[in-house]
């Protein structure tokens, strides 16, 4: 009888010194609920939920040079020669772009943000164009870009389906009565 009472009353114990060290390990990993507004409950630092900030709808340059690295590798598959000779034009590039859109960003002006990014692409793109010609074959260089196109061509419809989502408040379909 000592035996059982002895085993239930561990088990209990443990269960309650589990339960105090998990609530305790958690909460040390969450933000302070109290410190924060209610907009901003639920929200990932740095701006809204899997939005990079608030860039919603945007174009960001650094995405571009990314897939287009990607692309390079592994869909146009030029040689291991190639690519270290091409790296530092998308680094340079890159580093760019990341320089003007961290300035922009300290600006906080979206709009003008958008704008700035539309005239950063367009004087920066056949600068890391030409740049690549010279390492590019041209036969690499068209699939590159063809790449390049399609993947802004799906990007683009994406958005322009978000947006017809976003502005027929998620629903689909005529919408019904109230059934009452």
């Amino acid at each position: 009888m000592k035996q059982k009472f002895f085993a239930i009353a561990t088990i209990a114990v443990l269960a309650i010194v589990g339960v105090f060290v998990f609530e305790h390990a958690t909460s040390a990993q969450r933000p302070d609920r109290n410190a924060q507004t209610p907009g901003e409950r639920g929200n990932r630092q740095g701006g809204e939920r899997g939005n990079r900030g608030g860039m919603q709808g945007m174009i960001d340059p650094m995405a571009i040079v990314d897939n287009s690295w990607v692309d390079l590798t592994f869909a146009v598959k030029v040689d291991d020669e190639t690519l270290v000779k091409a790296r530092p034009i998308y680094q340079a590039t890159r580093e760019q772009f990341a320089a003007k859109m961290t300035e922009l960003r300290a600006a906080g002006d979206w709009q003008a943000m958008q704008s700035e990014v539309q005239k950063l692409l367009t004087t920066a793109g056949p600068k890391f164009q030409a740049s690549l010609k010279e390492v590019l074959t041209a036969d690499q260089l068209a699939k590159l870009n063809e790449l390049t196109r399609q993947r802004q061509e799906r990007q683009s419809q994406q958005r322009q389906r978000m947006n017809r989502f976003r502005e027929g408040g998620g629903r689909r379909g005529g919408g019904g009565g109230g059934g009452q």
